[in-house]
């Protein structure tokens, strides 16, 4: 095997790297226009942009990969749709162009999103689309871009990570509940939605091993399919419960559920006035209440068992923190 990862400089990239290092006789590289956040990845790193056509052609054809994963992309909240079809759609065509080229290519993932709906939807079918994101439509319209290519030469498939935590992310969002706990200022919402909603969320490794098994299972289980990555649901106030277990500081304290929709208020005027990482808001509010549970069983049939169980991962994510602020101690917080 030969694999390449597009983006695998970022969270979930570096995390497969990592996983694939494990296996000696796996050669790889990683294609992206940043550097790799863990530095011992370094020589497997290919400085490349997706739109920079001849030097993606030449930096994959030199290569010859035999499996190809998928990862980068743009993100984030913005509502500039053209911006995100330039690098999620565009780059992704650039990158489907020069695989097709290639008689080396065997397998490929597509790496799409859950925002292709609206956050609580569970779609009917792999097309059933309701995006209500610039990003999320972007994600649309990559899917639509891979489906509608019949005559690829490789075998495909099209995963949507769902809430993936873990070691080595850097978004604020991703280890906000970490830090709000290990503080004391994370609260439980006393909301019987609360306590019953349960969501599916993904430790990182065990989403490395899923990409991984998809890339290596027999073909007729992975090709032309939409696969959820995502382990075994739970209720945000287990998770949390589970953290403050580990971290092993005070009891949570309990909101009132009108008091935390007035803090969400604040929070929607201070995003307004330009302070877009507001711990509370009433967007983050209603996702904190609502169920989203999506079908895994696609992914377990050729993964379970998985690595990792949620204990380990918090475990190993609390580690992680600790050790990364030794490396950055003017962003210390543990």
């Amino acid at each position: 095997m030969r694999i390449l990862i597009t983006g695998g400089s970022g969270f979930i990239g570096t995390n497969l790297v990592e996983y694939i290092l494990k296996f000696s006789d796996i050669k790889l590289i990683n294609l992206s226009k940043h550097e790799p956040l863990n530095r011992a990845h370094l020589r497997f790193w290919r400085e490349c942009d997706l739109l920079n056509t001849a030097k993606l052609r030449e930096t994959i054809e030199e290569f010859q990969p035999t499996h190809v994963v998928h990862l980068a992309a743009k993100t984030g909240t913005s509502k500039d749709l053209s911006a995100f079809r330039r690098v999620n759609v565009e780059g992704t065509r650039k990158l489907v162009d020069v695989l097709r080229q290639l008689s080396s290519v065997e397998r490929v993932i597509f790496t799409s999103s859950t925002l292709v709906c609206r956050i609580g939807y569970v779609p009917k079918h792999d097309t059933d689309y309701c995006p209500t994101t610039a990003y999320g439509q972007s994600k649309v319209e990559m899917e639509q871009l891979v489906r509608a290519s019949e005559d690829l030469p490789f075998a495909w498939t099209i995963v949507r990570p769902v809430y993936i935590w873990g070691p080595w992310s850097r978004l604020p969002l991703s280890n906000l509940l970490f830090n709000a706990i290990s503080q004391g200022w994370y609260f439980h919402v006393n909301s019987s939605q609360y306590y019953i909603s349960r969501k599916s969320f993904g430790y990182v490794g065990n989403t490395a091993h899923q990409l991984y098994k998809i890339l290596t299972a027999p073909a007729d289980k992975t090709h032309g399919k939409t696969m959820y990555l995502a382990d075994p649901p739970l209720t945000l106030w287990e998770f949390a419960e589970l953290i403050r277990e580990e971290l092993h500081v005070r009891k949570i304290r309990r909101m009132p559920i009108g008091m935390a929709r007035l803090i969400a208020k604040v929070g929607d005027f201070l995003k307004v006035c330009g302070w877009h990482s507001v711990p509370l808001s009433s967007l983050r509010l209603n996702n904190i209440l609502t169920e989203y549970v999506y079908p895994t069983e696609l992914i377990m049939e050729i993964a379970a068992p998985l690595p990792y169980n949620v204990k380990t991962g918090i475990r190993q994510t609390i580690q992680w923190l600790r050790d990364w602020d030794k490396q950055k101690p003017s962003e210390s917080r543990w």
